[in-house]
C-alpha cells in the first residue's frame, strides 16, 4: 500500500484509488479522503477534508455552511466499509457486494463541520456475524469531537439483490 502525506500531516495507508477498488462509491458520493491506520478486524481511522467546492454547497446562501450530518454519517460509514472490506472479503474488497447501513443508535452531533476542516473518523468493530457487523466510533476536528456514535448495524448484500 503506498503512502502520500496530506494537509492534516498525517501520512495515509490508504488513498482514494486504493478506497475505490474496495468501494462502490465514486466522486461525489465517495465521502472518505484517505485512511490514515487500518489495524483489519479492529480499528480504522479515516480522513474527510472538508470544502466548500462540494455540490451540496451550491447555492448555499447566508452564513450557515455547515457540513450536512447525513453526509458525515455517510463518511464515516465509508471508512467503516473500508474496515469491514478486510473482514468479509480481505483478498478482494467487496466486489460485487455493497454495505448496507442497517441502523444507527446513539448519534450525537457535539459541534459544527464546516468547509476548511479536516474530519478524522475513529471506528472500532465489536462483532462480526457472517455478512453482518456491529461497529461504533466518533470523529473528530483537531482535538475536538464532532460526532459520536454509539452503534452501526452494517450487512453486506449482493449488488444484484439491491438494484
Amino acid at each position: 500500500m503506498s503512502a502520500g502525506g496530506g494537509r492534516s500531516g498525517r501520512v495515509s495507508v490508504l488513498g482514494p484509488e486504493q478506497i475505490m477498488a474496495l468501494l462502490p462509491h465514486r466522486p461525489p458520493a465517495l465521502l472518505i479522503d484517505g485512511i490514515v491506520e487500518l489495524i483489519p478486524g479492529e480499528r480504522v481511522t479515516g480522513v474527510k477534508a472538508i470544502t466548500v467546492e462540494a455540490v451540496w454547497y451550491e447555492g448555499v446562501g447566508g452564513s450557515d455552511y455547515s457540513y450536512p450530518s447525513s453526509l458525515l454519517v455517510e463518511s464515516f460509514g465509508q471508512a467503516a466499509a473500508v474496515l469491514l472490506s478486510q473482514a468479509w472479503r480481505p483478498e478482494r474488497g467487496l466486489g460485487d457486494d455493497v454495505p448496507i447501513l442497517g441502523g444507527v443508535t446513539g448519534v450525537h452531533f457535539d459541534e459544527p463541520v464546516v468547509p476548511g476542516d479536516v474530519v478524522y473518523h475513529h471506528v472500532r468493530i465489536h462483532r462480526v456475524i457472517g455478512d453482518n457487523a456491529i461497529i461504533s466510533g466518533h470523529s473528530t476536528v483537531g482535538d475536538s469531537t464532532v460526532m459520536r456514535i454509539e452503534q452501526v448495524i452494517l450487512a453486506l448484500r449482493p449488488k444484484r439483490v439491491i438494484t
